[in-house]
């Protein structure tokens, strides 16, 4: 009787395996109150570092300061009244064992971006703490300082802020149209700027819109749930059907009492597999209403590709996640349709059925 109810569970484990959604990971166990971030300053800091600050702890993340000097308070920028800040750490102090033990970096806007930038220790544990997966997090001005900071950033996308585009773009990154505030892609999150002591500085600043991206980051949520192409392979020629299932994440994050999420564009961005060179970019539309936003693209170089989802939302907020689906173009489809089976769906049946075989064999055993 056992062996005939372990039969039948493993079944339904089977089926379960190939109807379940393949979604994006969540971080396991991980809560607000466990997010750490480390906030680089030096004499001249801007603004924006009190109102990051005073955001995240406000939400129950652990923040740290570090500076050049422990025992005088570190002077703010030139532009506003006096208001200093004690570090928690020296600049000096701050290795790679460090460095690494917090979620993300936060180089906040202001003047202090002369004196990060000329110290090739902080540039170093920058670099090392991204290879080493810790978020880096930018606004305004602190921009020039990830620019600067061994190469990092080449081939990802960031924010069009004017001071430190041209930098950016020397060191291999991808600056975006002006239309983006914030942009979110391959481990950086860059803010754009108030407009300076004229335009509204920080106060105008999308500090809590990074302060969201990083909490969110960290937690591992993500606009983007799952997205997938169809066919896999197809001849030159072939219309590739591209769908991807947001969610605005307004009940993921309702706690950090951040105004609700509009998503407004939904793309997708097809490179080549090789060497991420990029092909075409594809409006996606949610016709139905279910969240779920589709276009298509007809493949037309024999190749192997992969498509970036890039979603925009209200508050000009730009979300990238990276090689979510890959196709092939020019080699036949397996079958008339066109259609083949996703390689995760393949070693999904590999699973199920070696579940179901252990459950047969041991109903023979018990029966013999």
């Amino acid at each position: 009787m056992k062996a005939r109810a372990l039969a039948i569970v493993s079944l339904i484990v089977f089926v379960a395996i190939l109807s379940g959604p393949l979604l994006m990971p969540v971080a396991d166990g991980k809560e607000i109150s466990d997010v750490k971030v480390l906030m680089l300053v030096t004499t001249a800091f801007g603004w924006n570092y009190f109102d990051a600050k005073e955001i995240l702890e406000s939400w129950g993340v652990n923040v740290t300061t570090a500076a050049h000097a422990l025992d005088v308070n570190v002077a703010s920028c030139y532009n506003k009244p006096p208001r200093g800040t004690t570090a928690d750490f020296l600049l000096s102090e701050v290795d790679n064992e460090i460095v690494t033990q917090f979620d993300a970096l936060y180089i906040p806007s202001g003047g202090h971006w002369q004196g990060l930038i000329g110290s090739t220790r902080v540039l170093d544990f920058i670099s090392y703490a991204y290879e080493h997966g810790v978020l880096i997090a930018t606004t305004c001005i602190g921009n020039r300082v990830v620019a600067e900071a061994n190469g990092i950033v080449n081939g990802s996308s960031v924010v069009n802020y004017y001071t430190s585009a041209l930098y950016m773009s020397l060191a291999g990154a991808e600056v975006r149209d002006n239309e983006y505030d914030v942009v979110i892609d391959n481990g950086f999150i860059t803010g754009d700027s108030g407009g300076g002591t004229t335009g509204g500085g920080y106060l105008l600043a999308p500090t809590s819109e990074i302060c969201k991206a990083i909490v969110s980051k960290t937690l591992g949520y993500s606009y983007v749930e799952q997205a997938q192409v169809l066919p896999l392979i197809g001849e030159s020629g072939t219309s590739f059907n591209i769908s991807a299932d947001i969610t605005d994440l307004d009940t993921e994050l309702e706690s950090l009492s951040f105004a609700d999420n509009n998503i407004t564009e939904v793309h997708a961005r097809i490179f080549t597999e090789e060497n991420r060179t990029l092909i075409d970019t594809i409006e996606l539309s949610d016709l139905d209403g279910d969240w779920t936003f589709e276009g298509s693209f007809i493949g037309s170089v024999d190749g192997e590709y992969i498509i970036d989802i890039e979603v925009k939302d209200t508050n000009s907020t730009l979300e990238i996640e990276r090689a979510v689906a890959n196709f092939t173009v020019g080699i036949e489809p397996t079958n008339t349709t066109g259609g083949i089976l996703d390689p995760l769906l393949i070693g999904s049946i590999g699973i199920g059925g070696f579940v179901v075989v252990v459950g047969v064999l041991i109903i023979l055993k018990k029966r013999s």
